[in-house]
């Protein structure tokens, strides 16, 4: 059997979405999509790098995540989170493409 001590991060299973509706749920939907490796991800045909524990991408994509159909009340709680210190997000008004970073 494995050592499970020598694993830094913990996968959430992303074919199967945490349940709930609180902060924590948000958390969690947040958390079950965010990169746990390095790498490369496109989004309207640009290449993005990807540290661990981040997520880019538009707010449609956020809004399917979350399960909400309002942008505002998603950009509503990334604030909460953000605000609660559970996230880091940026959201570049130009582009549209939108960041965020758990916190660990």
């Amino acid at each position: 059997m494995k050592c499970l001590l020598k694993y830094h991060w913990i996968k959430l299973p992303r074919a199967q979405m945490p349940a709930g509706k609180g902060v924590m749920g948000h958390w969690a939907r947040l958390a079950a999509k965010a990169a746990f490796r390095k790498g490369q991800a496109k989004y309207c045909g640009y290449v993005n790098d990807v540290n661990v524990g981040t997520w880019s991408g538009g707010v449609v994509a956020l809004k399917s995540i979350l399960g909400i159909k309002s942008r505002q009340k998603v950009l509503e709680i990334m604030d909460t989170l953000a605000y609660l210190g559970y996230i880091e997000y940026t959201l570049d008004s130009k582009t549209k493409k939108l960041t965020y970073k758990i916190s660990d």
